[in-house]
């Protein structure tokens, strides 16, 4: 047949996650693919009421019949092996039926990625993404040392499947030095930052600048302890001592809510505090752009938070752990920071920022300067440059950072 009349379609990829779909990060990613033209199917657990089989965005959504529950190290271990069992058998029949040319494994766990150990034997293309360095967060969570046995067992799975994958994707420049500390070769490890989505986290064209009857502090996204808002609950006193109209929103849900209620109750600021659950997007979006404070209040330095990067692209102003990720992205110009955990030099700090909101707004437009090369827009390309690469043959440009575009066809 002759090549100009031979049938061209996109090239396949999979993405499996251990989580539901949609989600921030998947989603985001999955259809930055489709509109790179590829055919992206995505495997991940089923919330009740959802379909097993659905398209969104042109993402094929295969879920698997499990929930996540939170609960003891065995009932993790039994909940990651069942979904990578059933993992492993989807991602089989559909290789059978589509010839992926890419399949990404996002953590946890890490050997996960061994669902994609058929097509990779038949020569696919793996990219293991890790969200989470499980060796450090299990330490973190249980206090053990980097030599704790289990840790160091965590540390051997995240080197052999970072061995087995052909890229690795980190979510800021802490992992990628934890990994290439581990072995894994540089040139192998692409950082992507986990970004706002631009075309919904806009600042609005009219803020409220003029409200100084409420100071406004937000919070949102899982509510869990490592998170930190408990720190802001026990400021929460002290700054409504010093700050008249002070009120704090804590968006989403999480295992953590309750006892956050119960701390707001105790130190006698339920009046204070209004949580907000899962409220509609448009309705979060716009509370979250009016506010006068982000606050991002990580108990560790494990990640760089997606809200960290929201906040900064609605404008706002961020107090925030000091933390080296924190500062390795935006240094004390564009950031109030104050100690991790510490409730008296947060509310110091929060304090400062009413005091002096010319100040917060210069933080905030420094912050937004910093973001350019960090919004999502630019992340994009070196994502869609992982593919690229792994289908062109060529290893190791987005690790530098390139902004290559994806070639995502294939003949057949």
């Amino acid at each position: 047949m002759p090549e100009a009349t031979r049938r061209v379609k996109p090239a396949a990829a999979c993405i499996v996650r251990h989580n539901y779909y949609p989600d921030t990060h998947v989603r985001r990613d999955a259809e930055a693919l489709v509109e790179a033209g590829y055919d992206v199917s995505v495997v991940s657990l089923r919330r009740p009421g959802q379909a097993a089989r659905e398209a969104l965005c042109g993402v094929n959504v295969y879920r698997l019949p499990m929930q996540h529950r939170r609960g003891s190290s065995l009932r993790y271990a039994w909940e990651y092996t069942l979904f990578l069992f059933l993992a492993f058998l989807t991602v089989t029949a559909l290789h059978v039926k589509k010839r992926f040319r890419v399949v990404e494994v996002d953590n946890m766990p890490d050997i996960l990625v061994l669902s994609a150990l058929v097509p990779r034997l038949l020569g696919v293309r793996v990219i293991l993404y890790v969200f989470d360095n499980m060796p450090e967060l299990l330490a973190y969570l249980r206090g053990w040392s980097a030599r704790h046995p289990v840790v160091r067992f965590l540390a051997f799975l995240e080197r052999l499947s970072a061995r087995f994958a052909d890229r690795v994707i980190v979510t800021q420049e802490m992992p990628r030095r934890a990994m290439a500390s581990r072995g894994v070769p540089r040139h192998k490890i692409a950082v992507v930052l986990n970004s706002a989505d631009e075309t919904a986290f806009v600042p609005s064209a009219a803020p409220d600048a003029g409200r100084r009857d409420v100071f406004q502090i937000v919070s949102h996204g899982v509510i869990l302890e490592r998170y930190g808002v408990q720190v802001l609950i026990e400021a929460l006193p002290s700054i409504a001592a010093q700050v008249p109209g002070v009120e704090v929103q804590v968006f989403g849900e999480g295992e953590y809510r309750r006892a956050l209620e119960e701390q707001a109750r105790r130190n006698g600021t339920t009046q204070l505090v209004s949580f907000r659950g899962f409220a509609p997007f448009d309705e979060l979006i716009a509370t979250l752009a009016r506010a006068d404070v982000g606050y991002v209040g990580m108990l560790n330095d494990l990640v760089l938070p997606n809200k960290l990067m929201e906040y900064v692209a609605l404008g706002v102003p961020v107090t925030a752990s000091r933390w080296p990720t924190f500062l390795h992205y935006f240094p004390d110009e564009a950031v109030a920071y104050f100690r991790p955990g510490d409730p008296e030099d947060l509310a110091a700090a929060i304090v400062r920022m009413h005091r002096n909101p010319a100040s917060s707004r210069a933080r905030a437009r420094r912050a937004k300067e910093l973001y350019q090369d960090y919004r999502w827009s630019v992340q994009r390309e070196v994502y869609l440059g992982v593919y690229s690469e792994l289908l062109n043959g060529v290893v190791g440009a987005s690790a530098m950072g390139s902004r290559v575009g994806a070639a995502p066809y294939q003949r057949s």
